[in-house]
């Protein structure tokens, strides 16, 4: 009977250390992204009724409630200083020629030791809205794709809130307004940050993550990653060792080099994505930043970029990437250090 009972507590001692490293474990929350889940978002966020999420449009303020509503069923408070989710703004759009009434979305979790440590993670709600003839632009991969990921890490990090996993640094999920217009919402941010950028440890920002180009039509494991060594080497080492230990994508840097030519709109152009998507009005302010991105393809910025197109399983595979990057940030011991 003694040893039945020192059985009995070996294996009540070994279950119980199973539940808590499984509660501590990341993989227990990525596995909560899932490509059904990311399915059902777009096939709302990207749909008709949304009118291609154009900024200051009725179609824009559907976006923005839908966001809401998911933030408000995840539990998860609101982004500005009196806990609203919203971020109105005025934004000057040199490309209408006229101002326009927009909103930012903001949600966030706080930390449970660096509070005033802060990761932003972005996408931009956005798109380019209705053509002359009334067919819509409803931007599945640009950027509905980004957006519906950015709902899927905000789950997973609640999730571990629950389980009484609280992130040691807090965690702006941040959606955009105005990156077609010439990145004015993330511009509006950064001028007026409500929390100090100094205190923004990086931003991991996700702008077409669903598809394949041409380059890797043979290889669809593959995503571009952009800007990650650029200013702090850190958070590039960090990247490479949650992708090798949880993903194992191919990570491309090739568009790094903003000369590196890429074939758009029937000619051939220096990329400068580094320039081209929200993650940069972060790193003009010595943030240190990732852009996650799957190359152009035909349907960029046209009618046909569509939920259909969507890969949805490889979609899956790259946001548990950025979760498991997300996830090291905000609990490595030490902050990210920037580039001599």
């Amino acid at each position: 009977m003694k040893k039945l009972t020192i059985f009995f507590c070996i294996m009540f001692t070994a279950c119980v250390t199973s539940q808590d490293n499984s509660v501590h474990s990341p993989e227990t929350y990525a596995a909560s992204i899932t490509a059904e889940e990311l399915k059902e978002h777009l096939y709302t966020y990207a749909s008709d009724e949304f009118e291609g999420r154009e900024t200051g449009t009725s179609g824009e303020i559907k976006a923005i409630n839908y966001l809401k509503a998911q933030y408000e069923a995840l539990e998860i408070q609101g982004g500005m200083p009196n806990g609203d989710y919203f971020m109105p703004m005025s934004l000057n759009s040199y490309r209408d020629d006229k101002t326009i009434e927009a909103t930012n979305v903001l949600a966030y979790i706080e930390g449970s030791e660096k509070p005033n440590e802060l990761l932003v993670i972005t996408a931009h709600l956005d798109h380019i809205g209705v053509e002359d003839d009334g067919q819509i632009n409803n931007g599945a991969d640009d950027d509905g794709s980004g957006t519906v990921a950015l709902l899927e890490l905000a789950e997973a990090f609640q999730m571990a809130v629950k389980a009484g996993v609280r992130p040691k640094r807090s965690i702006l999920f941040l959606h955009v307004t105005g990156e077609e217009k010439g990145l004015l919402g993330s511009k509006y941010y950064t001028d007026n940050p409500v929390y100090p950028l100094e205190n923004t440890v990086a931003n991991l920002n996700i702008d077409m993550i669903g598809r394949i180009d041409d380059l890797h039509e043979d290889n669809p494991n593959y995503l571009y990653l952009i800007g990650s060594d650029i200013l702090s080497q850190d958070l590039h080492d960090v990247s490479v060792a949650m992708n090798d230990a949880y993903v194992n994508l191919e990570l491309d840097y090739r568009y790094n080099d903003p000369t590196t030519e890429v074939f758009e709109r029937g000619r051939y152009r220096e990329n400068r994505y580094y320039y081209r998507s929200d993650h940069y009005n972060f790193a003009k302010n010595e943030v240190p930043v990732i852009f996650y991105f799957n190359g152009t393809h035909e349907d960029y910025h046209a009618p046909t970029d569509t939920v259909e197109k969507i890969e949805y399983a490889l979609m899956e595979k790259r946001t548990r990437l950025i979760f498991h990057t997300a996830w090291e940030i905000v609990h490595r011991d030490e902050r990210l250090r920037l580039k001599d």
